[in-house]
């Protein structure tokens, strides 16, 4: 250890060690270890609770990015310190890696975790047609689904000291129970996958760190007391220039890096000088082979919020404009980028009272003909959408929910709204079976089980901002023109392009990069002849038509309630879906929740939509549905009327915002020999 220590960035000879002194305790402006680093030109001497002194993150040109193990380098507060921020003052509080044999064994070890290829199961040869998509597998992944379900469970349970941070804590709630949707549920390609991982330990380390420290180390501060205060944890920690905020983190007991100007050095007792640890000794720091750099202010917020972007949310829903409807076509990802409708009252709005007393009989042409079906009927094909299809390839209907679209009174005229309206998440079912001829069903068929994995890799990519599709578009797509779209550069100019043509490149441009990160660019199997391929049963029909309208159903659900509420509750509609996810659900719910063929078991989810249901514009007139939440003593006749009366309002109120049939759930009936 040197007594004497010589800067030449300062300029002059410093002592640190000065007033060194081990036989007195260390006071509170005192250091065990100290360095001096450089900030801004300036020189500062450090005080810390720590036994090291980490490097500053430096940032050329104020830019950050990812990194090859998918995370953010020194400049990710969930590895390395950062510089104290009001506004986000639990960072201090992130856990640590734990270090030695014993420190890796315990659980939350997990959230260092990097997955390799090792760990990568991609499906065997002739079990999936999409190339290089897969899933995670092993023990580390269990232990981290483990660790984060139980966290999600504990975030329900943790009660009013969070109220004043429920704005940062339940989006990052959400974060994870997203993440964990699509860790479980979706294929992805490997890259997909550790990005899925990288940010769900990120979400976890900072919803567990706000969750610490509101519930423990707050506490602490606001404790007066007298006594010795606590050895710093294993925490991340933050550097600071404000005596009192150091203060504050040494009474609860978290690492802190206090710079003061060299100049100002005086009385303070340091035992030792160290050599600041340096990122590149700890972390990651090459850039990842596709990561641009991204610019961020020199402030400690905007560096949080330009990592925190790219994971603000994975759910693509339609928008709910505040203003009138423009030829904008584009749909954000995020569901707190749109605010609804303002709320508008109908005096000729229908009753939606249950069948069958005041609910209008099915439709025939003529209604139509005089009635408001904007988005509904095709002329096309002549096909009204209010009505399912008599296919064989159709999963079995849910009465009630059948009956309610049949009755939807399009007498009236919905609302204004906006282009995207009438379009789908997924095609809805009637697409794929709308036609006549037997062969044609089956290539549509045949195209949409090939595309199942990259469709649903393009709803979960958070990546990427998704669009919705029209049924035209999703129409081409089934005919095999996703691949077919290509802007023609002739003597370095864009040739001319038909309307057709343009048509086919923008359906390109929209679906073309996730069958490109699937492998289905030049796929044998799409598109494919008429006949050039193994039929496709009519229990796997079954299966891919319930799950685009399953699919289809809960998105809509999530964003009508959005317009119909006025409120961004995401996480209760979940709750009226069995499984609770949006997407990549396994065919066997296909027969539960609202699909089961027990009145008692429909009942919970039935009650569920009902609750949301009495804050809608317009609220159900039904006493039924008024009445079901306080209601306990439920017979079978009360589970139907209370079924039929949330059918119809539910399928009444999205023909009002939307302008156009909504896609209701289904039933998965197998049937012996299919």
């Amino acid at each position: 250890m040197s007594s004497f220590s010589s800067y030449p960035e300062i300029g002059v000879p410093f002592n640190l060690l000065a007033n060194r002194s081990d036989d007195v305790p260390l006071g509170p402006f005192d250091s065990r270890v100290s360095a001096v680093l450089t900030y801004d030109g300036e020189s500062y001497y450090v005080l810390t609770n720590t036994d090291y002194v980490p490097a500053l993150p430096v940032r050329p040109n104020h830019s950050i990015v990812l990194r090859q193990d998918m995370r953010y380098g020194e400049h990710d507060p969930t590895l390395w310190p950062q510089n104290y921020s009001a506004n986000f003052c639990h960072l201090a509080a992130i856990q640590a890696k734990p270090l030695g044999k014993l420190g890796q064994q315990r659980e939350i070890s997990v959230m260092w975790w990097n997955p390799t290829l090792d760990d990568f199961l991609l499906p065997g040869i002739g079990s999936s047609i999409t190339r290089g998509l897969g899933k995670l597998k092993g023990p580390d992944l269990a232990r981290l689904l483990k660790v984060l379900r139980e966290f999600v469970a504990q975030s329900k349970t943790v009660g009013a000291v969070m109220d004043r941070v429920r704005s940062f804590f339940d989006p990052l709630v959400k974060q994870i129970r997203l993440g964990l949707e699509r860790l479980e549920s979706l294929p992805s390609t490997f890259v997909q996958a550790v990005t899925t991982v990288t940010a769900l330990q990120r979400a976890f380390l900072e919803a567990d760190a706000l969750l610490r420290y509101m519930t423990v180390f707050k506490p602490r501060m606001e404790l007066n007391s007298d006594s010795r205060p606590p050895p710093a944890e294993n925490c991340v920690g933050v550097f600071t220039m404000h005596v009192e905020v150091a203060q504050h983190l040494r009474d609860a007991g978290l690492p802190y890096w206090l710079l003061q100007p060299t100049f100002t050095f005086r009385d303070a007792n340091i035992l030792e000088i160290v050599t600041p640890r340096q990122p590149a000794d700890y972390l990651t720091l090459d850039p990842a082979e596709v990561a641009q750099p991204v610019p961020s202010k020199p402030d400690i917020d905007s560096k949080i919020d330009t990592i925190h972007h790219p994971f603000a949310s994975s759910t693509p829903l339609p928008p709910a404009p505040q203003t009138p409807p423009t030829n904008q076509n584009n749909v954000g990802t995020s569901a707190k980028r749109y605010e609804p409708y303002p709320l508008q009252y109908s005096t000729t709005a229908s009753s939606s009272s249950p069948r069958p007393h005041h609910r209008p009989p099915p439709r025939g042409s003529e209604s139509r003909a005089t009635g408001s079906s904007r988005g509904s009927h095709n002329p096309r094909s002549g096909r009204d959408k209010f009505m399912l299809l008599d296919r064989q390839e159709m999963p079995s209907s849910i009465p009630a929910w059948e009956d309610a679209l049949k009755g939807v009174d399009r007498s009236v005229a919905p609302l204004p709204r906006s282009p995207n309206d009438g379009h789908y998440v997924l095609p809805e079912p009637g697409l794929i079976i709308s036609s006549d001829d037997p062969a044609r069903r089956q290539l549509f068929l045949h195209h949409i089980n090939v595309l199942m994995d990259a469709l649903l890799y393009r709803l979960s990519d958070p990546a990427h901002p998704h669009q919705l599709l029209s049924s035209q578009q999703w129409r081409d797509v089934l005919v095999g023109k996703a691949v077919a779209g290509q802007r023609e550069v002739v003597h370095g100019k864009q040739k001319q392009q038909t309307k057709a043509s343009m048509r086919s490149v923008v359906l390109h441009d929209l679906v073309g990069p996730a069958l490109w990160a699937c492998g289905l660019i030049e796929c044998a199997e799409y598109p494919a002849a008429v006949g050039s391929f193994p039929l496709v049963s009519l229990n796997r029909s079954r299966e891919i038509l319930w799950l685009l309208a399953e699919t289809n159903f809960r998105f809509e659900f999530v964003a009508l309630d959005r317009r119909a509420s006025g409120q961004d509750r995401e996480d209760e509609c979940r709750e009226c879906f069995v499984g609770g996810m949006l997407m990549g659900m396994p065919t066997d719910l296909g027969k539960k929740g609202l699909a089961s063929m027990t009145r008692a078991e429909r009942l919970p989810f039935l009650r569920r939509i009902a609750k949301l249901m009495s804050t809608w514009d317009p609220r159900p007139r039904s006493a039924v549905i008024a009445e079901s939440h306080a209601k306990n003593e439920w017979s079978g006749e009360e589970i139907v009327a209370l079924e039929e009366a949330v059918a119809t309002h539910y399928t009444q109120c999205f023909y009002r915002y939307f302008g156009r049939a909504a896609v209701i759930p289904m039933r998965i009936v197998h049937e012996l020999g299919t």
